[in-house]
């Protein structure tokens, strides 16, 4: 049975793998040169574990043969292997014990499993501060030439020309790239100087417009804050750089300054709400938004209907634009969302797999349990019966040990799953480790594969015959 169930694993697994690579490059646009079939250390491996796996679990009922009471022996009763003085508890050792480490094992991979969705499940639908739109990165081989912020500039008005598009506008860093630029910026007036780390976000005209990030104060940048080299700069900055700057004042107008600098580098022109521009995953970071006057940057577009009809004619601007430039990425946000959260489907995916599996192999490890308890106690069964016991009170016996044994399972399982999952805390997001709706969850579905695991070794002792239990052996 173990070479015919190994056998059964190995093909599955060589589908399983073209399963999973399919998988892998679905939200991928580089192609992965990568091989994922099993070679053959992988079919070895399978092979001797699966040796392995019969021989102990074959010799482990033979050795309790060994041990077994020749008084009860004698009697000729199949009962034989497992009553005497210390039959029940070596009944228990190798069943429900067994049983148990399954349950274990599987509220454990689901307690991940479970957590790993959440957290999946509030990036997909987080609110980033900003709106749906278009992103383009048009592959602009030097970003150094002085020549740049004009094209960019030129490109800009192109596509606002575009049928179908409301508005756009560019910035040095991609929408959700995961990439920043880390600045120091301190108070001006304090005694001693603390430094206010802070991402600083180059962007274009229309920027606040296009990406629909709400102005709490102030105003944005007009076109002669982009030719300007005067201090001090203007700046507009989100709600939490402005509350570690001046606290709960009024910060249009205020100043600061570089850490190093005791000079005013800097003016606030306005103040815009929090967005997570560069990573959902993490929180919200101080940010200083200024403007765009050397390099360029990622193009974001509003637009209006299905964008895709609007890919020709980006194409073509840029090309009228300068011909030499090739776009390299037109994605709506949603897409760049679902790319840069591939991590996180794979690995809540993969998590899932297998805390169904092991769900699975609990469930049937169960039955097969609940099932040799039927065939060993028919005789049993037939004497209740005959003594007046409902059906009811039959099936509540039989499933009354599978639900034990779950819930046994299920509290040592959980104890285990809460000093595991600590570990996953770097991967998580928006739900603790110790998520109470998770653990809530899996006690109400291992609830469902008990019942679902009793219900048929239940039946079955149901429908004992007691005057044919009376004669059983």
């Amino acid at each position: 049975m173990a070479v015919v169930a190994a056998v059964l694993g190995i093909l599955l697994a060589y589908w399983g793998t073209y399963a999973f690579a399919t998988f892998l490059t679905s939200n991928w646009n580089d192609r992965l040169q990568i091989d994922i079939r099993p070679d053959s250390s992988v079919l070895g491996f399978t092979v001797t574990i699966a040796i392995l796996a019969a021989i102990f679990f074959g010799l482990a009922p033979g050795l309790l043969g060994t041990r077994l009471d020749l008084t009860y022996a004698l009697k000729g009763s199949s009962e034989s292997l497992s009553l005497g003085p210390h039959g029940e508890r070596r009944r228990f050792q190798l069943g429900s014990v067994l049983v148990v480490v399954q349950v274990v094992l599987s509220v454990v991979l689901v307690a991940g499993a479970g957590l790993l969705v959440h957290t999946l499940a509030h990036l997909e639908t987080m609110n980033p501060g900003f709106d749906t739109l278009v992103g383009i990165d048009p592959n602009i081989r030097d970003w150094t030439d002085p020549r740049i912020p004009r094209l960019c500039r030129d490109l800009q008005t192109r596509f606002a020309a575009l049928p179908g598009v409301i508005s756009a506008s560019y910035s040095m860093v991609p929408l959700l790239s995961g990439m920043n630029m880390d600045t120091v910026f301190s108070s001006l007036g304090a005694s001693e100087k603390s430094p206010i780390h802070s991402d600083e976000l180059p962007v274009g005209t229309k920027f606040f417009e296009t990406m629909r990030i709400p102005f709490l104060a102030g105003r944005t940048f007009k076109a002669e804050d982009f030719q300007s080299e005067a201090k001090p700069s203007p700046v507009i900055v989100n709600q939490k750089l402005a509350q570690r700057l001046f606290g709960k004042g009024n910060p249009v107008g205020q100043f600061f300054s570089d850490f190093r600098s005791k000079a005013a580098d800097y003016e606030v022109i306005g103040v815009v709400a929090d967005a997570k521009y560069n990573d959902l995953r993490r929180e919200v970071r101080a940010t200083a938004y200024v403007p765009l006057k050397l390099g360029g940057g990622s193009f974001e577009l509003r637009t209006s209907g299905d964008f895709r009809a609007l890919i020709p004619a980006v194409r073509a601007a840029v090309r009228e634009a300068k011909p030499d430039i090739v776009v390299t990425r037109i994605q709506t946000q949603a897409e760049q969302i679902d790319r840069i959260l591939y991590q996180e489907r794979l690995i809540a995916s993969l998590s899932s797999l297998f805390g169904g599996l092991a769900l699975v192999l609990a469930c049937i490890g169960l039955y097969g349990l609940l099932s040799y308890e039927v065939t060993r106690r028919t005789r049993e069964i037939g004497i209740r019966m005959a003594l007046g016991a409902r059906q009811q009170e039959i099936r509540s016996l039989i499933a009354r040990r599978g639900i034990l044994l779950t819930l046994a399972g299920a509290g040592i399982g959980i104890a285990v799953a809460i000093g595991v999952t600590r570990y996953l805390r770097t991967l998580l997001y928006g739900v603790r480790s110790t998520d109470p709706l998770t653990f809530v969850g899996i006690v109400v579905l291992l609830g469902i594969v008990s019942l679902v695991a009793s219900a048929v070794p239940a039946r079955r002792a149901m429908r004992v015959d007691p005057m044919v239990a009376l004669r059983y052996e």
